[in-house]
């Protein structure tokens, strides 16, 4: 926990004087981190490390200012609508979600295209989250790595 804290408090400090790309990266950073911390709390033995690291990946394909505006829960709810969106839907087609905690949130999630990036399958998404009459908006790329999961790039 005490590392988690830490890497909080140093994003505040170093967020105060990056750019606007730099602070995406960093939420992604912490999003994979958060992510892997709270995978950490599951399980034992191989199912312990399976936890962290799909924790830290589905931090990681939250990412973004979109990490700061939900709690865990909607992270969580949120990243498996990406996952299935990934997996799942042609591009320009929506998948659409509702908060299971707050009605008032809600989001979609639009996959793009496909391309291949070397081997690897990756796909441009874009991402919505409406909050309190507030729309936050990003488009990000995530490929597959070598056990099929989505990492963003």
């Amino acid at each position: 926990m005490k590392n988690i804290i830490f890497i909080i408090v140093s994003f505040l400090i170093v967020s105060s004087c990056e750019n606007t790309n730099d602070k995406k990266v960093i939420g992604q950073i912490i999003g994979a981190a958060v992510g892997g911390y709270l995978g950490s709390k599951v399980g034992d033995g191989v199912t312990k490390d399976l936890s962290v690291i799909l924790g830290g990946a589905a931090g990681y394909i939250l990412g973004g200012k979109i990490v700061q505006i939900l709690s865990d829960n909607e992270k969580e709810e949120f990243n498996n609508v990406i996952e299935e969106s990934l997996n799942n839907n042609p591009d320009n087609s929506s998948k659409l979600w509702t908060s299971s905690e707050n009605e008032k949130i809600s989001g979609q999630v639009t996959p793009l295209n496909n391309f291949k990036q070397g081997n690897k399958s990756c796909r441009n998404f874009k991402k919505i989250i409406k909050k309190n009459d507030e729309i936050f908006e990003e488009e990000s790329t995530a490929c597959r790595d070598k056990d099929g999961n989505w990492i963003l790039i």
